[in-house]
C-alpha cells in the first residue's frame, strides 16, 4: 500500500491531496484498490498557515469572532432527501409520554422512572454538577495569544478536521471526538507546543478520549498507523503520559454533546419533532469544534444554542418552558452564540476543512448537512 507521510520535509504537518482517509463512503479514488487495508489520513500542509497557503482558501469560513452579518445561502446543490428534510410537512418521531405540572414545564425523565441505567430519578442532580464542571474545567480562551507561540488557530481547525476523520475511521462515538477536542483545548492552555508537535498532541487525546468512552478503542498500533508511524509506541505513550500530567488525570469533562442529548429530550417533550432535528443539532454544534473563538461559550449554551438553530431551520417553534427549564438559558441569552453557529454553518459549504460537513452529509446522518439554513435570523426568535 502507497502511503502519505503526516508531516512534509520541513517537518510539519501535512494533509495533502493524497490523503487516503475520507469520512465512510468518501475515500479517494487511490484508496479504493486497497480497500482491504485500512487507510492513513494526512494534514493539509499548515507550512504558511499564518501567511497565505490553507489560510487564503478559508477566508469564507466566518467565526464566532466576527461580527453577525446576513450571508446569503445557495441551496440548489441540495438532494432530494435534504429537500424534504427542510420542509415542514417531514414525518416525526421524538413525542414523549410527559408529566405536565400546572402548564409548566414538563418533567423529561418520567417515562425512564425505575430504569436504572437512565438515572431518571438523581438526573437533575448529575445535570446540575456537570454545569458547574464545565466552568472548572473549561480550557483558557485565549491560549493563542498567550501561551502559543508556533501555532494558530487555523492549525488547530486542520488539527481537529482530521480527528473528525480519524474518528470516523475507526467508528468511534462523538462523545470521544469531543472529548479529544477538550482534552487538546486544555492541554494546549498550558503547555507551548511547536507545530511540528501539534498532531501528537492531537492523536494522544484521541487515544486517552477513546479508553475512556469507547468499548473497544483503537490500540497504540492503529494510532500509529493512522499516522503513518510518523510517531512511535514509545512517542505516543510518552505523549500520553505528558497530556495526562498537564490535565492532572482530571479526564471527566462534560462537553456540548453531555448537554445536547438532554436538551433534545427536552425539546422533544413539548414538539413534535423531525427526524433529521437531532442530528441537524449534532451536526451545528460539532461544527463548533472547528472555531477556536467558539470556547468563549460554555458546553451548555453551544448544545442550547445548536438545538435553538436547528429548530428554526426545521420550522419548529424555536423555545419552550421545558427548554428554558432544563437549559438554564432564555433565548436572548444564546443571541450571540446562535448567530455565530448560523454563520458558521453557512460558511461550511466554501471550507476546506470539509470532514464534518462530509459525515453530516452521508445517509446515516440523513444528509442534515445540505439542509439549507434560512438566510438570515429573525430578532423575534430571540425573545
Amino acid at each position: 500500500m502507497e502511503t502519505t507521510s503526516l508531516q512534509n520535509s520541513n517537518g510539519v504537518l501535512d494533509r495533502g491531496e493524497n490523503s487516503s482517509l475520507r469520512p465512510a463512503g468518501k475515500r479517494a479514488p487511490q484508496a479504493e484498490e486497497t480497500e482491504k487495508n485500512r487507510k492513513r489520513a494526512a494534514f493539509e500542509d499548515i507550512t504558511n498557515a499564518k501567511n497565505g497557503g490553507v489560510e487564503a482558501s478559508c477566508n469564507g469560513q466566518v467565526g464566532f469572532a466576527q461580527s453577525y452579518k446576513n450571508p446569503v445561502y445557495s441551496s440548489g446543490s441540495q438532494d432530494a432527501l435534504a429537500q424534504r428534510m427542510g420542509s415542514v410537512g417531514l414525518e416525526t418521531s421524538y413525542a414523549l409520554p410527559t408529566q405536565v405540572y400546572g402548564g409548566g414545564p414538563c418533567d423529561i425523565d418520567v417515562p425512564e422512572l425505575g430504569d436504572h441505567l437512565a438515572c431518571a430519578e438523581v438526573a437533575n442532580d448529575i445535570f446540575a454538577n456537570l454545569r458547574k464542571a464545565e466552568t472548572r474545567r473549561r480550557p483558557a480562551t485565549n491560549y493563542m495569544e498567550v501561551v502559543q507561540a508556533d501555532i494558530n488557530p487555523l492549525m488547530r481547525s486542520i488539527l481537529v478536521d482530521w480527528l473528525v476523520e480519524v474518528g470516523q475511521e475507526y467508528r468511534m462515538c462523538s462523545d470521544t471526538l469531543y472529548l479529544a477536542v477538550a482534552y487538546v483545548d486544555r492541554y494546549l492552555s498550558v503547555r507551548a507546543v511547536p507545530r511540528s508537535q501539534l498532531q501528537l498532541v492531537g492523536v494522544a487525546a484521541m487515544w486517552v478520549a477513546s479508553k475512556y468512552e469507547e468499548i473497544y478503542p483503537p490500540s497504540v498500533d492503529d494510532y500509529a498507523y493512522i499516522t503513518d508511524h510518523t510517531y512511535s509506541r514509545g512517542q505516543l505513550a510518552g505523549a500520553e503520559r505528558d497530556l495526562l500530567a498537564a490535565l492532572r488525570f482530571d479526564l471527566t469533562q462534560p462537553t456540548a454533546k453531555t448537554f445536547l442529548r438532554r436538551y433534545v429530550k427536552a425539546a422533544a417533550a413539548e414538539l413534535d419533532l423531525a427526524y433529521a432535528f437531532e442530528p441537524l443539532a449534532s451536526y451545528l454544534a460539532e461544527l463548533s469544534l472547528l472555531d477556536y473563538s467558539a470556547l468563549g461559550y460554555l458546553p451548555s449554551m453551544l448544545a442550547a444554542s445548536a438545538v435553538l438553530l436547528a429548530l428554526v431551520t426545521l420550522e419548529h417553534r424555536p423555545w419552550t418552558a421545558t427548554l428554558a427549564h432544563y437549559t438554564g438559558y432564555a433565548p436572548k441569552d444564546l443571541r450571540h452564540c446562535v448567530q455565530a453557529l448560523h454563520e458558521l454553518a453557512l460558511a461550511a459549504p466554501a471550507s476546506q476543512l470539509p470532514a464534518t460537513r462530509e459525515k453530516y452529509s452521508s445517509t446515516k446522518q440523513m444528509g442534515v448537512a445540505r439542509i439549507a439554513l434560512p438566510a438570515t435570523l429573525p430578532d423575534w426568535i430571540f425573545q
